[in-house]
């Protein structure tokens, strides 16, 4: 199992983009791993949990926020969208803020 600053990590993103969703904002790799001090490279792992808690809960696949700046598309491991103009309408739509914080518990409850 991951170790617990990950998933810490995952959870600071998850706040991040849920406030990128309420405001209908995406946001590059560089930008996502400026504000919380992690190389763009470094992101995959907190968000595929991100992304696999999402897809477990039934959720819009809130992850499909973060894009390369030259493709303006997710990653290659962002494999959980259909057609990605749709989800991220799904996304900015969600009430995120109506829901009950995301917990350790939850998101590492699929691993």
């Amino acid at each position: 199992m991951p170790e617990t600053s990950t998933y810490e990590r995952a959870i600071q993103i998850y706040q991040i983009l849920i406030g990128a969703a309420h405001n209908r904002q995406v946001l590059t790799y560089e930008i996502l791993g400026e504000m919380i001090g992690v190389p763009a490279r470094g992101l995959a792992p907190h968000l595929d949990y991100l992304m696999r808690y999402c897809q477990r809960a039934g959720l819009p696949p809130l992850t499909v926020l973060v894009v390369q700046k030259k493709s303006g598309k997710p990653g290659e491991g962002f494999t959980t969208f259909e057609d990605l103009h749709r989800d991220r309408e799904r996304v900015f739509a969600h009430d995120w803020y109506r829901m009950k914080p995301l917990t350790l518990a939850e998101l590492q409850a699929g691993h």
